[in-house]
């Protein structure tokens, strides 16, 4: 017996196949409506979390507490609520911070699926790493032999390091003016670990009183209650020299960088004899070091590390 085509019963079938087909449409196109959704905000969560972490590290090691103040502030500037920051936390060591963010975010589909809300976290870590490259450094060297703490008096142009030698440098060239123009605007070239620099042979009193009496001035003028201890860390007063090898220098020599010291200016006598305090901070305009070794005396740069 042949069955006759029906072309209603098609239909028929048809429309059922149609409706499956749809509900199945319009139920991946709510999921990835969902997903979509909170990925966006995990993205805003990340971006705040990375800026907060760089934010805070740029005040380690020098001040943990400003550190973490900061990383709040700077996560509500990227537009978290500050119940959002669930984690805000220095290392033991105190060179890295840890800033976490969590957000309840509302399902708009899925609720058909009895699902209102889910939680979105994000987290980074910033160390303050070693500094290997830096610009902006002031032209006089330090005996990187020595060792020093956060606080120590150290004074600069004390007495020669070599025959015709009181440890300034000639950056980018010689002569006075060259090197007062060093010490009020900071070299504009990059020193990195491992190049060698020229020394600046001579005590250069005039150049060197005024460069610094300069930054003093200005300094106060930016800062008025900065300390050592605590200070905005563009003050003029900061300064980033290099760490250098003196041996066997004789007149004008080419001595080594082995890394950078951050100091505090003081004052500077009539000898041009520049009194500093040796302090740990992040150096502005500077780039990590790419041996994990390196030894490091007091200068930092903040680096993303998770």
């Amino acid at each position: 017996m042949i069955k006759k085509f029906s072309p209603q019963a098609s239909r028929g079938q048809i429309a059922v196949v149609l409706s499956a087909i749809i509900v199945v449409l319009l139920g991946t196109f709510a999921l990835c409506t969902d997903v979509a959704v909170l990925y966006f905000d995990w993205m805003q969560e990340q971006k705040a979390a990375d800026a907060a972490a760089l934010a805070g590290a740029s005040y380690l090691p020098l001040s943990p507490g400003t550190a973490t103040t900061i990383a709040a502030s700077e996560a509500q500037l990227n537009g978290m609520q500050a119940s959002e920051v669930t984690t805000n936390q220095v290392s033991s060591n105190g060179l890295s911070i840890t800033v976490g963010i969590t957000r309840t975010v509302p399902y708009y589909f899925a609720t058909l699926l009895g699902f209102s809300t889910t939680t979105v976290h994000a987290a980074a870590t910033a160390t303050a790493e070693t500094v290997g490259s830096a610009t902006g450094v002031l032209p006089f060297g330090i005996a990187y032999q020595t060792s020093y703490t956060a606080g120590q008096t150290i004074t600069l142009m004390q007495g020669q390091v070599g025959a015709g030698d009181w440890s300034a440098l000639a950056l980018g060239g010689t002569g006075a003016t060259n090197y007062q123009s060093n010490i009020q605007n900071g070299y504009s070239g990059t020193v990195s670990v491992g190049n060698y620099l020229a020394t600046e042979t001579g005590v250069m009193n005039g150049p060197t009183q005024s460069g610094i009496d300069y930054l003093l001035n200005a300094g106060a003028n930016e800062d008025p209650s900065g300390t050592y201890a605590s200070h905005t860390l563009t003050d003029s007063r900061v300064a980033i020299v290099p760490m250098v090898d003196f041996s066997g220098i004789n007149g004008s020599s080419q001595i080594p960088v082995k890394g950078f010291a951050e100091l505090w200016l003081v004052s500077v006598n009539g000898s041009a004899q520049i009194t500093t305090y040796f302090i740990s901070q992040v150096a502005p305009g500077s780039l990590p070091s790419a041996n994990a070794g390196a030894s490091n005396f007091g200068s930092y740069v903040p680096v993303l590390t998770q």
